[in-house]
């Protein structure tokens, strides 16, 4: 308090004050104050808000216009206390930091019969300011007297208090649609009405504060009639009872205080891919009550999961609430599957398996999720499954290939997360290549001559345990391609020649001899054992090439030719 010494009824006053005073200001809030919820790509949750308004807005210009008749001399007295001047300002200033004060009085024009000579309808006495030195100047700058008739001045007094006039400066409300503006009109008398001396009417009076965008708060002491209650009510202000020596003033311009309207609004910081609405946009309250909002929390198709931040603030009459602030974390679901991708040898390696994990940011995985897993292209196209993920958040397709060239090539593989829906709202992607590197088999196995006699293998020249005679058939096997995907050819690796291809099976008759052109030729007809008659100048070379350009190799020995 601003008081350096207090008398004993000083004291009681105080006291007096204080029990009339409204309860402990609620804190501004924003309810609930954390909002932590996992959303799907694509989906929405709702959740509703509610706000605590402060008891009087946080920036407001009060002016303190004051009867100054003789009936209200002691009004004026108990206004002028220390304690009362202090507990005004420090009421107002303890929710409403941003607040400045103004005083002005009226009587009535100083002629008879409305007023005393030295009667004024208006004067200024402290200019709108936030220090508490200007307000109680103000106040103890009031002085009661003249007055003349019953009714008083107050329409005129109080346009001039929003427009200036009768000599005198306006209260000076700053010009910022922020502030709340507000007019507390005490008196405990009639109005005068347009007379020829007198120039406004309710009416005028009230176009005047609907033009200045100001709330009239009534002060009625006994005596006063109904013309502020129709003010107020047009101001969206209130009218407040006074005793008949106005000891309760402070309280009674609390309470007035805590009753006027407050815009309330919610912003937040939320940025794609989360987004918020607000139901309604903003709304109008009393202060000291609750605004009651649904808030829509949006998350985008397609978003990319993982956790976000983000925050809603308050503002009240335009301005930030201070401290007033929810915090949202908002969790999405997202699709990964591995391997990405992978290579197997076909017919070796004979199953893959991919894994689909869902996981929701810092929320880890989510267990429950609905998947669905499908080779979309390859050789495997087609091949599918669905389900549900287990408690570490995965679910597998695995497939086992046939042993075949159809199944060469790579599968492109796609895993869609659903929503509780049953829609597809995110993917992921892998693709699997199956290969074949593997070599054929190749053999050159003696078989029987023309005549059908099988030749078998003999030590002959220098025991080389070459076939005597070079009757062979050849043969190749693979484990991917059958007999009819081989390519069989022959080479003479003393000159390089090339013969063939041959299907598998085919059956030759093989001669080593040593100098000349290698050459091939038809054997018999399609009866005979033998096919084809080769004759090269070193031995033989079997290759067999599979579909996929493997080769494998065996030698078919022949004897050398005679020295």
């Amino acid at each position: 308090m601003r008081v350096p010494g207090i008398t004993a009824p000083a004291c009681a006053l105080m006291v007096a004050l204080a029990l009339a005073a409204p309860a402990a200001a609620v804190e501004p809030s924003i309810s609930p104050a954390t909002v932590e919820a996992t959303i799907y790509p694509g989906g929405a949750v709702v959740v509703d808000k509610t706000v605590q308004t402060p008891e009087i807005p946080p920036r407001v210009d009060v002016c303190l216009l004051e009867d100054e008749t003789a009936s209200f001399g002691d009004d004026i007295g108990n206004l002028k206390n220390p304690a009362t001047i202090a507990a005004i300002f420090d009421g107002v200033r303890a929710t409403s930091p941003d607040s400045e004060f103004a005083v002005a009085g009226f009587r009535d024009y100083p002629v008879f019969p409305y007023g005393n000579s030295g009667d004024w309808v208006y004067r200024l006495l402290s200019p709108m300011s936030p220090d508490f030195t200007s307000w109680s100047i103000g106040i103890n700058a009031l002085s009661a007297g003249g007055g003349g008739d019953l009714p008083e001045a107050q329409y005129d007094a109080i346009v001039a208090a929003v427009n200036g006039g009768f000599g005198s400066v306006s209260c000076g409300f700053r010009d910022d649609p922020q502030v709340a503006r507000v007019l507390v009109a005490v008196t405990d008398a009639q109005f005068h009405t347009p007379d020829g001396t007198h120039l406004n009417s309710s009416a005028t009076t009230i176009a005047a504060l609907d033009a200045a965008n100001v709330t009239v708060i009534g002060l009625k002491a006994p005596g006063a009639g109904g013309e502020l209650d129709a003010l107020a009510t047009a101001t969206g202000g209130s009218v407040h009872p006074l005793s008949s020596d106005g000891a309760d003033i402070a309280a009674a311009i609390l309470a007035g205080l805590g009753n006027l309207p407050v815009e309330v609004a919610i912003a937040s910081t939320c940025s794609d891919p989360i987004s918020t609405s607000f139901s309604p946009a903003s709304q109008t309250v009393t202060s000291g009550g609750t605004a009651d909002f649904t808030e829509t929390i949006s998350v985008a198709p397609g978003a990319a999961g993982g956790t976000y931040t983000c925050t809603d603030s308050v503002s009240f009459d335009g301005t930030l609430a201070e401290g007033v602030v929810e915090s949202k974390t908002i969790h999405v679901p997202g699709i990964s599957l591995t391997p990405v991708t992978d290579t197997n040898e076909l017919g070796l390696d004979l199953s893959h398996t991919v894994t689909a994990t869902v996981t929701a940011g810092a929320s880890g995985p989510v267990a429950g999720a609905s998947v669905e897993i499908e080779i979309t292209a390859g050789p495997n196209a087609g091949t599918s499954a669905t389900g549900s993920t287990d408690a570490g958040g995965e679910f597998s397709l695995t497939w086992t290939p046939a042993v075949a060239p159809a199944s060469l090539g790579t599968d492109s593989v796609t895993a869609w997360l659903l929503n509780p829906a049953g829609e597809r709202v995110a993917s992921a992607h892998a693709s699997k290549t199956w290969v074949d590197t593997t070599a054929p088999s190749a053999a050159c196995v003696a078989t029987v001559n023309p005549h059908g006699k099988n030749v078998p293998k003999a030590p002959g020249n220098g025991g080389q345990g070459q076939n005597q005679d070079g009757f062979y058939q050849l043969l190749g096997t693979d484990g991917v391609w059958s007999a009819d995907g081989l390519q069989l050819f022959v080479t003479d690796n003393g000159s390089g020649t090339v013969f063939g291809p041959f299907a598998d099976g085919t059956r030759i008759k093989y001669t080593q001899a040593g100098k000349g052109t290698p050459v091939i030729k038809k054997m018999g007809n399609a009866t005979d054992a033998v096919d084809w008659h080769i004759i090269g100048t070193g031995d033989a070379e079997l290759s067999v090439v599979d579909g996929s350009g493997n080769t494998g190799t065996a030698s078919c020995l022949v004897p050398p030719p005679p020295k």
